[in-house]
């Protein structure tokens, strides 16, 4: 299995056991789709990787050609078209390093037919922390939400931050539909602003539909008429249950005309690299 680690592709590579990056988790990362052998919306990743460098004093060493290049040059090396990118900037020992690697993924059938699961976290986000708003490698609370709530037998966790108010998703973040009439949570909650949300939210313009960005009880998605959680890998994903609250996905009209928007824009990307 191939790697890039600053500006080569290569098999192996021993990262220091003293730098910052695995000692403390200084640093942030980016998981990119890769459809069909070529990565998806690169320029938007490339973005927040940036905006997460400049908070922890990182340098970024890469720039969009880059990550479109060697994207492309690892998934023909790893034998991967469908799969996820991971590019992390950290901090080492004698300088910040930059480490891209390639693995499979696919979403399974089941889950765009049937939906998923969420099922609320007992841990909660803190809107005033700077580590709520960047990608950062420090992720233990992610992962230890997602297993508490996996054990419960959902599929991805949600957070309320600490003020009792709905934040985002282990992993994704979290729109819902009531009166034709899209919400989601405002950056201010505690969330990481998401590739996908954004362009949820461009849809929405260019659809014409109302969407609402605010600070709401978790009351006001149990009520919702549709559902749905974003994220990189699985783009726009219905939700069928919120904890006991459960949701006819068979029924659900706008997520579908929003997810029908996004596949185009995937599209849109794989044919940007032909």
């Amino acid at each position: 299995m191939y790697i890039y680690y600053n500006d080569k592709l290569t098999k192996e590579q021993c990262i220091s056991p003293i730098s910052q990056g695995f000692q403390f988790g200084y640093g942030v990362f980016e998981t990119i789709l890769i459809s069909k052998g070529v990565p998806c919306f690169v320029d938007m990743h490339h973005n927040r990787l940036a905006a997460g460098c400049s908070r922890l004093g990182l340098e970024l060493k890469l720039d969009i050609g880059t990550i479109n290049t060697q994207a492309i040059r690892l998934s023909q090396a790893c034998n991967i078209t469908e799969g996820r990118l991971k590019v992390i900037c950290f901090r080492d020992i004698e300088a910040d390093a930059t480490i891209m690697t390639l693995s499979h993924y696919k979403l399974e059938e089941g889950y765009i037919q049937n939906g998923i699961s969420l099922g609320s976290s007992s841990i909660m986000r803190n809107p005033h922390s700077p580590i709520s708003y960047i990608k950062s490698l420090n992720y233990t609370e992610n992962l230890l939400a997602k297993a508490e709530i996996k054990s419960q037998g959902y599929d991805e966790a949600l957070f309320l931050n600490v003020y009792g108010k709905i934040c985002e998703g282990a992993v994704s973040n979290v729109f819902w539909i009531k009166q034709s009439v899209i919400y989601t949570p405002e950056i201010s909650c505690g969330i990481l602003e998401g590739i996908i949300r954004k362009q949820v939210l461009d849809i929405c313009r260019i659809l014409g539909l109302r969407l609402e960005e605010g600070s709401y009880n978790l009351s006001e998605l149990l009520s919702a008429d549709e559902v749905f959680i974003t994220n990189s890998l699985m783009g726009i994903m219905p939700v069928y249950r919120m904890d006991n609250t459960t949701y006819n996905i068979s029924e659900y009209k706008i997520s579908k005309e929003i997810d029908y928007e996004y596949r185009k824009l995937i599209v849109l990307e794989e044919q940007m690299h032909r």
